[in-house]
């Protein structure tokens, strides 16, 4: 008897369903722990970052009572009020100033004791928040910072650095012995701080490290290829635009450590405070308001003692950063304040800047099953990245990186990647974490910083948006100076860019002088992996003019093809910038290819003449769907143009076709304005910022900070 040939097919069709069940359960159980984590960090975080700016307020508030107890303490000056007797002031002038000059510097020693002391408090307590919510501590995580409390000339008098002695609070000691002890305790989450070591730059792009992971992803492209087929400049671009072949002689970069020097204060959660001149007629002011029932000093130099009072210091106002960094009002103020992010605009009583608790953790997953994604972008190799692009299929076909794989340890971390000191960011483009601001006004909605002076005037705390505090001189307390800081602080003492970098640190001086210099050719190995090789500017091979050629003729170019600029599409390889054609446009000055909006579709539409005969006539249309319409807009064959609204400037804008054919995708843009839009900039001609319906029936409402239209407001600025 012949045996069934199909039986035991469904077992095995049952067993790779099976199979497939059980990578899906495990994947799905991995997933669950990615978000519970994620949940779990969030919710630390948050709570750490409020417990933090609770404290900051605190000593805010405590700080101005006693500012206002210096005010008190010079309407009290008779003996009946003091535990230690004055001596007579008619009798005794001078001892009886020296004493009320004594006891007005000792709240001054107090305020300074609190500035210190009260946002370590601070910071401590949000330990125990974010441990109370499931983070895990890091231990020894403040090592590095702890020796460079005992070691860096930064903060030693005798080598020009803090003073040992600030208000006559010998600092050094209890706060170093308060952070050792949060630090022997384990830190779960890193805090913001405003140390001694971080430098402003110019061009700020320096502090950021993928800045220079763009300068070798560009000449390597174009070491491959001249001209390069892919380009990536994004952090380049400012820096191109702005700065030409003389902005890159000498010392052309700007590392200032002056900004950031000890603040004399806590560099942990920092109040943003300093001890100014006597303001006479401030004292007077506060007095007269305090004790309006008594008789008042005539004038200032009435005064028994000079104050010192505690005051805002710059970083808590506006005008600062106007005066002194041009892009502030644009993409920061009016981003933030103006209602260009938020529903609606700030309170105007909360218009400052000032310090922030800003906090960030992690936490590790386990996790039993790896999906490797279906597409490996780069593969890194001394820096210089060469681009593999696989699909799923060849993902799957190969042994060696298949799409899914079962290992028996694979760990994930959520949260921020500055757990180490070779992963540390000091650019801030990057904060994961959460961050809380205090909240305080004087009488009649006005912002507390309307007085020089520090008062009790601070009511509640409250979190924010993590990029809404300004970036200057903010960054986190990491376990240790990154490479990239390294590097910097070596830069900063350098003159030219050919001295040796400390170790580790070769490939960011190697990215420079790749943009100083340029790019000679390119150099095969036996992995066909490109290398670029540097060479001098001067023979106009330089990196930079790919991105920006300053040489380029742009009213020439315009007149060329203004009309016809669907022409571009044909000879562009042949006409920007490379070795042989050096006054050709840079890669930033060409106008960009658009295929992201509707394509060309071929409509028949029949025209009915007075005598009744019928003409049917073929265009080209692109359609658009503008609320519940869709709209059609015409093609004009002779110009290849269709005119469609400017959704960034207003007006007409102009698409022109690279070819005239069904379902034809390719377009360059000429804006209402006449400027054709180059790379690097939008599609006027998109919606990209669109919300309908609405209440009531009216069939649509556009918000304050939704317009309906491209969203065209600047961001805030990532350093």
């Amino acid at each position: 008897m012949k045996r069934d040939r199909q039986s035991g097919q469904v077992l095995i069709t049952g067993v790779v369903m099976m199979a497939i069940l059980l990578l899906v359960i495990l994947y799905a159980f991995d997933v669950h722990n990615v978000i519970r984590a994620k949940l779990k960090v969030d919710i630390a975080q948050q709570s750490a970052a409020m417990t933090g700016a609770a404290w900051q307020k605190e000593s805010l508030n405590l700080i101005g009572e006693i500012n206002l107890l210096k005010a008190s303490a010079l309407l009290m000056e008779g003996s009946e009020n003091w535990k230690t007797p004055l001596p007579d002031k008619k009798e005794e002038e001078e001892a009886w100033r020296r004493e009320m000059q004594s006891r007005v510097d000792l709240l001054t020693e107090m305020q300074t004791r609190v500035s210190f002391i009260g946002p370590l408090i601070g910071f401590a307590a949000a330990q125990q928040a974010a441990k109370s919510n499931g983070l895990n501590r890091v231990n020894n995580a403040l090592g590095t910072y702890l020796e460079l409390l005992e070691t860096d000339k930064r903060y030693d008098e005798t080598r020009g650095g803090a003073a040992k002695y600030i208000n006559n609070y010998n600092w050094k000691e209890p706060y170093t012995s308060l952070v050792s002890r949060i630090n022997s305790n384990g830190v779960a989450v890193f805090p913001n701080a405003r140390t001694a070591g971080m430098p402003e730059t110019r061009p700020a792009q320096l502090a950021n490290d993928r800045f220079y992971t763009e300068i070798m992803r560009c000449a390597n492209a174009i070491a491959a290829n001249d001209p390069p087929k892919s380009h990536h400049w994004t952090l380049l671009n400012s820096i191109l635009k702005t700065m030409d072949d003389t902005d890159f002689q000498g010392k052309w970069w700007q590392i200032n450590y002056r900004n950031n020097r000890f603040p004399n204060e806590s560099e942990i959660f920092t109040l943003g405070v300093e001890f100014g001149g006597d303001y006479a007629e401030k004292t007077v002011s506060v007095i007269n308001d305090l004790k309006p029932d008594l008789e008042n000093y005539a004038e200032a130099g009435d005064l028994p003692a000079q104050m010192k009072w505690c005051i805002f210091d710059r970083w808590w106002f506006p005008e600062y950063y106007r005066n002194n960094y041009p892009e502030y009002e644009y993409s920061h103020y009016n981003y933030w304040y103006g209602g260009g992010a938020l529903r609606k605009e700030v309170k105007k009583q909360y218009i400052y800047e000032g310090p922030a608790a800003y906090v960030e953790g992690y936490a590790d997953v386990m996790a039993r099953v790896n999906v490797r994604p279906s597409v490996r972008p780069y593969d890194k190799s001394d820096f210089a990245e060469n681009i593999h692009k696989r699909d799923a299929r060849e993902a799957v076909k190969s042994k060696e990186h298949p799409i899914l794989r079962r290992k028996s340890q694979t760990t994930t971390r959520i949260g921020t990647r500055r757990g180490r000191a070779d992963d540390s960011d000091i650019s801030t483009s990057y904060r994961p974490g959460s961050i809380s601001k205090v909240l305080g006004e004087l009488k009649g909605d006005t912002p507390p910083v309307e007085l020089d002076m520090i008062l009790p005037v601070f009511k509640k705390v409250s979190p924010m948006p993590t990029f809404m505090p300004i970036p200057y001189g903010f960054q986190v307390l990491k376990p240790g100076y990154s490479n990239l800081e390294k590097f910097l602080s070596w830069l900063a003492e350098q003159s030219d860019l050919n001295g040796v970098p400390p170790e580790g640190t070769e490939h960011y001086l190697e990215a420079l002088q790749f943009l100083v210099n340029g790019v000679r050719e390119r150099a095969r190995g036996s992995s066909e992996r490109v290398k670029a090789e540097l060479n001098s500017h001067i023979s106009g091979r330089a990196l930079r003019y790919y991105g920006y050629n300053h040489k380029f003729n742009k009213g020439a170019f315009e007149n060329e093809f203004k009309d016809k600029l669907w022409e571009w599409y044909k000879v562009r390889d042949q006409r920007v910038f490379q070795q042989k054609v050096l006054d050709g446009p840079g890669y930033l000055q060409e106008p960009k290819l658009f295929s992201n909006g509707p394509k060309l579709r071929r409509v028949e539409i029949k025209e009915i003449a007075p005598d009744g005969k019928i003409t049917v006539k073929k265009y080209y249309v692109v359609s658009r769907e503008e609320g519940k319409e869709t709209k059609n807009y015409r093609l004009d064959e002779e110009t290849r143009k269709v005119a469609m609204p400017d959704e960034i400037n207003g007006g007409t804008a102009y698409r022109v076709y690279v070819n005239i054919v069904n379902n034809a995708s390719l377009y360059y843009v000429i804006n209402s304005r006449g400027e054709i839009v180059l790379n690097g900039s939008n599609d006027p001609t998109i919606m990209y910022n669109r919300h309908y319906g609405g209440e009531g029936g009216n069939g649509g409402s556009h918000q304050i900070w939704n317009p309906g239209r491209y969203d065209g407001t600047r961001g805030p600025v990532r350093l």
